[in-house]
């Protein structure tokens, strides 16, 4: 069994409490984000095994009325988004740094997790939702040529009009990699 995440974006913040109550209770899976998003949206992810992980996404899609703006099931998952979702990263400055911005977490996170298991980069940062209009933002950082493919992979991955912006930094200052951490 690998581990899985799956994630129900809510338009509805106490619909998005309820219906994760739900999930949760449905099978044995772990909350790992649960939270309010802005703009006044409601995320949740759940880990888990594969089975369980389906289980629970489809239950919560199953009784979302349609409040459930975006959902996503990643199996075998790159362990680092995990890690990052609990705001712990491996950072290490190899030489570049590739940016993608999407609209919505979901979409974000399919993008990033196409792109771990694709390039030899690792990830700088990931920021939520939180403050930033719901969308998604991560930072990658690896020699360039794996950094373009990452970003490359990212495009592949998800729907063009998800993509807000991608960007590649040959070579970021040093003052740049200290705020980002």
């Amino acid at each position: 069994m690998h581990r899985s995440i799956g994630a129900m974006e809510f338009r509805s913040i106490s619909k998005g409490i309820e219906i994760s109550d739900l999930i949760v209770k449905k099978s044995s899976v772990e909350l790992i984000l649960f939270k309010n998003i802005c703009p006044g949206k409601f995320l949740t992810i759940i880990s888990g095994n594969e089975g369980e992980v389906k289980e629970s996404i489809d239950y919560g899609i199953s009784i979302s009325n349609g409040y459930a703006v975006d959902t996503f099931i990643v199996n075998a998952v790159h362990n680092d988004i995990i890690l990052g979702l609990k705001n712990k990263y491996n950072v290490t400055n190899k030489g570049a740094l590739g940016i993608i911005e999407t609209s919505n977490v979901c979409s974000g996170i399919q993008a990033l997790d196409k792109v771990m298991k694709d390039s030899n980069v690792s990830i700088v940062k990931m920021q939520l939702a939180f403050c930033i209009g719901g969308k998604f933002v991560s930072i990658i950082s690896g020699e360039v040529s794996d950094v373009e493919n990452g970003v490359r992979a990212a495009r592949e991955a998800i729907d063009e009009k998800k993509i807000i912006n991608i960007s590649v930094i040959p070579s970021p200052d040093s003052m740049i990699m200290e705020m980002l951490k």
